[in-house]
């Protein structure tokens, strides 16, 4: 991938291990229950809303040369942003069953600058390499992740709590865009837009720990991936696009207590989640790009209040 091969060397493994390590520690939290009931309530109705932060370990991305047959501009692909919740939850009153659903909504940004002797860009249209002079180079790129998840679940009162497994819907898009400037104003302009479609297995336990009531899932996504590419030389209207589909699958782990403050039940979750496949662009020397796939990992810390 030339200059923006250290972006992803190993960055496959390494999420990996992180997602293994974490999952470890989900799986052990139900050793720590002190009271085997379940938290199946009489409500037939609950809505939770939440917020908090959202960190995002995704490909890098990497673009121009300076004239010194170093890479210009580089974000490594992590950051930290803002993600919301909406999660509603109606029973099927007694009976074991329930539907459930959820939509999120999450934004970060990242950037980067840099003053250049020169700057040469690889045109998406495959013509010549643009040109540029010296000045001021600034890289900014903007993800929006939203989505939902809409399905039935079963949950069956045990000695160790309530112990739950369901199928779900699941839809989500990554929205990414990259603004490289020059002096101010825009050079080029691409855009990735990936749609995961598909469904999800879920697994979970509810209960206490501590005399605080928990949840713990763990869900297994199976999705088609189809990923949109669009690149642009400045304002101009002509575009060039191309897309790439794959069938990758994800990793989800999430744990939420609640505590009660005041008559308001607020919780609060940690959640991980391992994405099989995400896209990213290669670039072989002044050739337009193409779209290749790597692993990612998302993690929440989202407060909640059930309204």
């Amino acid at each position: 991938m030339g200059d923006t091969e250290f972006l992803h060397d190993n960055s496959g493994t390494a999420r990996m291990r992180q997602a293994s390590i974490f999952l470890v520690v989900f799986l052990g939290l139900p050793t720590f229950v002190s009271n085997a009931q379940t938290t199946i309530t009489d409500r037939s109705l609950d809505v939770t809303v939440g917020n908090g932060l959202w960190g995002v370990f995704l490909p890098g991305y990497g673009i121009g040369n300076d004239g010194s047959s170093s890479e210009a501009l580089g974000i490594s692909g992590e950051s930290l942003g803002y993600q919301g919740d909406l999660r509603v939850v109606k029973r099927f009153l007694h009976t074991r069953t329930n539907i459930e659903a959820r939509a999120f909504y999450g934004v970060t940004q990242s950037s980067d600058a840099s003053d250049v002797d020169s700057l040469t860009l690889a045109n998406p249209n495959g013509n010549s390499p643009l040109s540029l002079g010296q000045g001021r180079a600034h890289l900014q790129s903007d993800l929006d992740h939203y989505g939902y998840d809409l399905g039935l679940r079963d949950t069956w009162r045990t000695r160790i709590g309530g112990l739950s497994a369901g199928c779900l819907l699941s839809y989500m898009i990554f929205d990414q865009s990259f603004d490289t400037s020059h002096q101010s104003t825009l050079a080029l302009s691409e855009e990735l837009s990936s749609e995961f479609i598909g469904g999800k297995a879920t697994f979970g336990w509810d209960g206490y720990i501590r005399d605080c009531p928990s949840l713990l899932d763990l869900s297994l996504g199976f999705y088609q991936l189809r990923t949109d590419y669009v690149g642009r030389v400045g304002q101009l209207a002509d575009a060039k696009s191309e897309y790439r589909y794959a069938n990758p699958f994800n990793l989800e782990a999430s744990f939420t207590t609640y505590k009660n403050i005041k008559n308001v039940r607020v919780g609060s979750t940690f959640s991980l989640t391992h994405l099989g496949k995400m896209p990213y662009l290669i670039r072989d020397g002044g050739l337009a790009p193409t779209i290749d796939h790597d692993d990612g990992l998302m993690l929440k810390l989202m407060f909640e209040i059930l309204l």
